[in-house]
């Protein structure tokens, strides 16, 4: 009986610890899918500018109307909310490379991550130095001559004055905002899809 009893505890003390280990198991894969499967958060573009900080590095949603390309390569597109204020510039990632002009006026749902471009007195002062030394700063992408491009460079061809009205007036919203440094957000848009006006 001694001998009934002991191969009964053997076999429960089996099959609790094959139970136990299939659990961990599952819950090890379930883990690891968690960990991979990578979270995109839904924007509104109309709300974009009051959420955009804490969104910083995080990939998100948002759909929008292009409303201006840069001619210049397409490097630079904005996109607004037609219902609203909101509007985003995007630039293109490595896959994307740029943005066709005929996009304008397409409604589009971009993927992209969300970044921060930091201006503080330093940058400023970098930048006016490049401006008085006659400096090339950098590719002219039509950055400074399209809409929203009054907080970027110009560009080499670009006009002197105008460079230098941007910095004193980035200097002047500098100081207004009482901080020691002012951000500006776009999103690096890693896919994009052109909406059916009826979605």
């Amino acid at each position: 009986m001694k001998k009934f009893i002991i191969a009964i505890m053997a076999f429960a003390f089996f099959a609790v610890s094959c139970e136990n280990s299939k659990t961990a198991s599952t819950q090890d894969n379930a883990k690891t899918e968690e960990i991979n499967v990578e979270e995109i958060t839904p924007v509104n573009l109309a709300e974009f500018d009051s959420v955009v900080e804490n969104l910083v590095g995080k990939k998100i949603v948002v759909t929008g109307t292009a409303d201006h390309i840069c001619k210049h390569g397409g490097q630079r597109m904005f996109i607004v909310d037609t219902g609203s204020e909101g509007r985003v510039k995007v630039t293109p990632d490595e896959n994307v490379a740029a943005f066709n002009t005929d996009l304008e006026g397409q409604s589009l749902k971009i993927v992209g991550i969300v970044e921060e471009q930091r201006i503080d007195e330093a940058y400023l002062r970098e930048w006016e130095e490049e401006i008085l030394s006659d400096a090339d700063m950098g590719d002219d992408k039509g950055e400074g001559s399209h809409i929203g491009g009054n907080v970027e460079k110009g560009g080499s061809d670009a006009d002197k004055n105008e460079e230098m009205e941007k910095v004193n007036n980035l200097r002047e919203m500098l100081a207004e905002s009482g901080k020691d440094h002012l951000s500006f957000y776009s999103i690096l848009c890693v896919e994009y899809e052109i909406l059916d006006d009826t979605e």
